[in-house]
């Protein structure tokens, strides 16, 4: 992933849905390694859906891009919940 790669485009419900599997609450959910382990199993649970080719959905895709290159969930939450806030009321963009 590279640094610019934007994360895809989500709908509000898909946003919130991001912001909730990214609850560091959710600590422990996944198996894997990472916070991001939790997140994906988290959004895997809710049935994220695939493309029509069996791949994994872009937001999986971008999410595992962005855990590879270091990003981390507490900079991921901020940044979601900033684009709700954007949405939510666009004269604070």
């Amino acid at each position: 992933m590279a640094p610019d790669d934007p994360l895809p485009p989500l709908s509000l419900a898909e946003l919130e849905t991001l912001l909730a599997a990214l609850d560091p609450r959710l600590d422990g959910f996944g198996e894997g390694e990472s916070c991001l382990d939790d997140a994906l199993a988290y959004l895997a649970r809710l049935g994220v859906p695939q493309s029509d080719e069996g791949e994994a959905p872009a937001l999986i895709r971008w999410l595992e891009g962005w855990r590879a290159a270091g990003g981390d969930r507490r900079t991921l939450r901020l940044m979601v919940a900033t684009l709700l806030v954007q949405l939510d009321d666009p004269s604070e963009s």
